[in-house]
């Protein structure tokens, strides 16, 4: 071992004896290196003394920094807020506010005249009347835009109430402030186009400055009216407490003057930016002899903004009256003037560009020959190929009375341009064409005979009446988180089809959390069972069951209501499909609130989601009831091969269907609009209160061709709407609402022949399109002829 040692030392002695010198070199030279850095030892002395507590910093030893603990968090920038209006982001205001003070004897009559002559011209207009008066005089009666009471009942000190409501509510939102007693009318389009002259930048006190005893003082007088503008309504604001304290006259008109001078060192003046403000003054006794003599020309009293005073509602009306019919004086001739231009202006068009009557809108250029607008025939009597599924109609209501008055507006004009000349002799022919761009145009050839040769003379009349304004209407607010309750009225032929209805409606409706109420209506025939195991709608009722057990927590129920026809009929009508909606919506509507929004349906009809959000939309309490027109699909036999099979959805295409708009049975409206209509043709169509009634709606006696009976044996419930509800009636196309075919059944009554020809025409309206009804009758024929060929 020892030999080893030895060997091993012998061999590394350099390096061994190396590193021993090193690590001793480094420890001994070690403090001298670190006297910078040296360790500090504090002596921290306790309460006894005994105890040394030796500290050692040292640099790499982590610290806390609870200098900065907690840190308050920054709070975040508020984003930019944008004004709803452009007029408020710039800052452009209102031009003129109208505030009126009025009195509890004048409120109910000069006021009321005063709003209804000049509320149309201003931007505003509110009236100022104490408190007490107007509570004892009920004025939320008077229908008044705007009325504010005082609980401070001096008059004197009425006027600055005023100003205090109007800065403090509407200083941002005017240009200029009108102030005035009821006792005078306003030319209210003057004063407006007074106002809008004027430059807001200066300081504004106009009016009509009256004598005060100081005749250094220019006080304006507030029977007159005075305009502020907006500044001066601001530098009011700050002296309102020296205007109530140095209100010392019984005279409101000094009282205001000196506080408007006071505020804003500007006196009253009859002009300003030297346009004049205009008054008329009406002496005592002079009112009767002036308004009888208003028509004439009278310059001063033309031009003025302020007419009064006056003391009975009346004068109000006649001045106003006087002034309506001058502006439309003035309108007509300024109308004649530049129809005249126009007409000159005319002359150097070509003739591609000229049209007639002058002004008036061209008419639509077809983009192809689909878009051509026709010109369609008509007599006194009918009129030939009104569309694409009629030769010949007979002319009726509004269609015949407005043909009737273009013939006599020509006859006139002839009679008046040749004075008799001419006497009318007879209708050729006539033409009438609507653009929809345009209006209605008409071509009418008549004849006439001299009244002193006798020889006939033939002229065309072109005729135009074009399309009225178009103005918005107001509509009540509706949302899409309305319930509907979809009523659906089955029948034993419709088992098949309502299992499948069910089937779409538990997966497009249902599974959807749609917010939906399903009432199928089960309209069992006199011999037809309804109870147990022979019941015709178990399977039916058993599904409807599983569905509302299913789908019971989302608030989507299928419910069922049962009507047992009864077995004795009519001979003199039958019971058909839209007098059964009667019976149908008389036993449901019962389990509904009024408020409940119904959509009536059928069993063939597809759900869709869309369909049923356009109900909710469309569909107004008391004011809009809508009713869809369906894409209907033709005859399955007919339009459907081995080539092309039937879809499992119906697809929108003009060889599987149309839009039928003979269909009103689909119809969605409120409860409480249904009933309302209902009421009033009780007498017609009787109330269907229990299955035993429902006899009560077929006559038991022949009735006159024009009774009013026979108009709801077709679309019913549209019809009834349609003349005996106050509501509009919204008919448009539906892409979403589509139906499967439904074979029309038609029962024939000897003494119904109209709706016997309309249940014909619906069956053969949705069989197929003309070229496939051709296309079968010319593969029938060969078939015929060559029976060995396929059918």
């Amino acid at each position: 071992m020892f030999r080893l040692f030895h060997s091993v030392f012998r061999q590394n002695s350099y390096f061994i004896i190396s590193f021993t010198l090193g690590m001793c070199l480094s420890i001994y030279m070690a403090p001298l290196f670190n006297q910078n850095n040296c360790t500090n030892f504090n002596t921290k002395i306790g309460n006894d003394n005994s105890k040394k507590t030796v500290q050692v910093n040292d640099a790499y030893e982590p610290k806390i920094n609870l200098a900065a603990k907690p840190k308050i968090a920054m709070k975040a920038g508020h984003g930019i807020i944008r004004p709803r209006f452009h007029k408020a982001e710039l800052g452009i205001r209102n031009k003129l506010f109208l505030g009126v003070l009025t009195s509890p004897e004048s409120i109910s009559s000069l006021a009321v005249a005063l709003n209804k002559t000049a509320s149309k011209f201003v931007s505003k207009i509110m009236f100022f009347i104490d408190a007490p008066s107007a509570q004892r005089l009920n004025v939320s009666l008077l229908k008044l835009p705007g009325i504010v009471g005082f609980t401070d009942t001096r008059q004197t000190l009425k006027p600055f109430h005023l100003i205090k409501y109007v800065s403090d509510n509407f200083l941002e939102d005017y240009d200029f402030f009108f102030i005035i007693k009821d006792t005078s009318y306003i030319h209210a389009q003057k004063l407006s186009d007074y106002a809008k002259k004027i430059s807001i930048i200066y300081d504004i006190h106009v009016g009509r400055t009256v004598q005060t005893i100081d005749a250094s003082e220019k006080i304006c007088s507030l029977d007159s009216g005075i305009l502020l503008s907006n500044s001066v309504v601001k530098k009011m604001q700050k002296s309102l407490e020296w205007c109530v304290k140095n209100a010392v006259t019984k005279d409101d008109n000094v009282n205001f003057g000196r506080c408007v001078f006071h505020a804003s060192q500007v006196p009253c003046s009859d002009s300003a930016q030297g346009i004049k403000f205009q008054t008329f003054i009406i002496r005592k006794g002079q009112l009767n002899s002036l308004i009888p003599s208003v028509t004439t020309d009278n310059q001063k009293f033309d031009n003025s903004l302020i007419i009064g005073p006056l003391f009975k509602a009346e004068h109000y009306y006649t001045i106003h009256f006087y002034f309506s019919m001058k502006a439309a004086t003035q309108l007509n001739v300024a109308v004649e003037d530049l129809r005249k231009s126009v007409v000159k202006l005319s002359k150097s068009q070509t003739a591609e560009t000229s049209r007639w009557p002058v002004a008036s809108q061209p008419p639509a250029v077809p983009l192809s020959h689909f878009d051509v607008v026709r010109w369609d025939h008509f007599t006194l009597t009918h009129k030939y190929l009104n569309n694409d599924f009629t030769n010949l109609v007979p002319l009726s209501g509004a269609d015949k009375e407005d043909i009737q008055r273009i013939i006599s507006a020509s006859i006139s004009h002839v009679e008046e341009k040749y004075e008799s000349a001419l006497k009318f002799h007879r209708f050729i022919n006539g033409y009438q064409k609507f653009d929809p761009s345009r209006g209605m145009d008409y071509i009418i050839d008549l004849e006439f005979r001299e009244t002193t040769s006798g020889k006939t003379i033939h002229k065309r009349f072109e005729v135009f009446k074009s399309l009225g304004k178009v103005e918005m209407v107001p509509v009540p607010y509706v949302t899409e988180n309305v319930r509907i309750h979809v009523v659906i009225p089955v029948q034993s032929a419709d088992s098949e089809r309502i299992m499948t209805f069910l089937k779409q409606y538990s997966i497009n409706a249902m599974e959807k959390k749609d917010l939906q109420f399903l009432m199928l209506v089960f309209i069992y025939n006199s011999h037809e069972s309804s109870k147990g195991d022979n019941d015709i709608f178990k399977e039916v009722k058993n599904k409807a069951l599983s569905l509302s057990n299913k789908f019971e927590k989302l608030g989507n129920l299928v419910k069922w209501h049962s009507i047992k026809l009864p077995g004795n009929g009519s001979d003199f009508a039958v019971l058909t499909e839209s007098l059964l909606d009667f019976a149908v919506m008389d036993s449901v509507l019962k389990k509904f609130s009024l408020e409940s929004l119904v959509l009536v349906g059928r069993p063939n009809m597809e759900v869709r989601l869309d369909y049923f959000n356009r109900v909710r939309m469309n569909t107004v309490s008391d004011f809009q009831v809508f009713s869809a027109i369906p894409f209907t699909e033709y005859h399955p036999d007919i339009i459907y091969n081995e080539n092309r099979p039937q879809p499992p959805e119906l697809d929108i295409n003009k060889n599987y269907g149309h839009y039928d708009s003979t269909n009103f049975k689909h119809i969605s409206f409120y409860t409480a609009d249904y009933l309302k209509a209902r009421k009033k043709i009780e007498d017609i169509i009787p109330l269907v209160k229990y299955d035993k009634d429902i006899w009560k709606l077929t006559p038991k006696t022949q009735l006159a061709e024009d009774s009013p009976y026979h108009l709801y044996t077709t679309n019913g419930i549209y019809n009834m709407f349609v003349k005996n509800s106050k509501a509009h009636i919204l008919r448009a196309v539906e892409p979403s609402l589509r139906l499967r075919h439904s074979l029309e059944t038609c029962v024939y009554c000897r003494n119904q022949v109209e709706f016997n020809d309309y249940c014909t025409r619906m069956q053969a309206f949705n069989l197929a399109t003309r070229s496939q009804l051709g296309r079968l009758i010319l593969d029938y024929q060969a078939h015929v002829a060559f029976p060995q060929s396929e059918f």
